[in-house]
């Protein structure tokens, strides 16, 4: 299982805030198979690199296998 919960991502560049995540919230179960579909630039590849541990998120919680 996985779950996402409330989960948000702000880059900052110089004096910008970029949000890229404005907290999605989200339950995976077990063997479920899902895709990710959306415009460029919608936060899909954000959203995929916190799930698999590659970038850290602002503010939420990320619960896996629980």
């Amino acid at each position: 299982m996985l779950q996402l919960k409330n989960i948000t991502k702000t880059f900052i560049t110089g004096d910008e805030k970029v949000e890229a995540l404005k907290g999605i919230t989200l339950n995976f179960r077990e063997s479920e198979f899902v895709s990710i579909l959306g415009q460029s630039g919608c936060g899909k590849t954000t959203l995929l690199n916190i799930i698999g541990g590659l970038d850290r998120y602002t503010t939420g919680d990320l619960v896996i296998n629980r």
